[in-house]
């Protein structure tokens, strides 16, 4: 189907992207973060360790290239960076800052493990007890992807 307007995102166009897996494949890989959905308290860390399931006929595999995650509005963090991976790619993606200037933006880090912590930020819940958002995780080596709910909870 011929594409109507130009986007400047590969991300949105492609969101579906092509992959070449070895011969004899089964199953195709899926990502695994351990989590169905992230809930934390204002303030609160954690770390993510993606994993993918069913690659290279492996029941589990860390990807050597790592992992990208994408979170919708990093406002709602205070730290969200990706570690473990020493790649030209990932350094340069992961050593660009987002100044956000109160306005809603994705970013994107690349690493092995994805570290998060809670925004300490009040004005940004404005009347809310809780901010929502969702963080894209995607394998790039296998393509996989999985996308999961983010929750944060104003601590009072």
């Amino acid at each position: 189907m011929p594409l109507l307007e130009a986007f400047p995102d590969e991300s949105q166009i492609m969101k579906y992207k092509l992959a070449t897996l070895p011969r004899g494949t089964a199953k195709l890989p899926v990502l695994d973060i351990g989590f169905a959905a992230i809930s934390l308290q204002q303030g609160a860390s954690l770390s993510v360790t993606p994993q993918t399931l069913n690659y290279l006929g492996n029941t589990t595999a860390f990807e050597t290239s790592g992992y990208t995650a994408t979170i919708s509005d990093v406002r709602t963090m205070a730290t969200f960076n990706g570690v473990g991976v020493q790649s030209t790619a990932a350094n340069t993606q992961n050593a660009t800052s987002t100044t956000t200037l109160g306005t809603n933006v994705s970013s994107t880090v690349i690493g092995s493990q994805i570290n998060l912590r809670a925004t300490t930020v009040n004005t940004l819940f404005g009347s809310n007890t809780q901010l929502n958002t969702t963080i894209t995780f995607t394998g790039l080596d296998s393509g996989a992807r999985i996308t999961i709910p983010v929750t944060i909870t104003k601590v009072s």
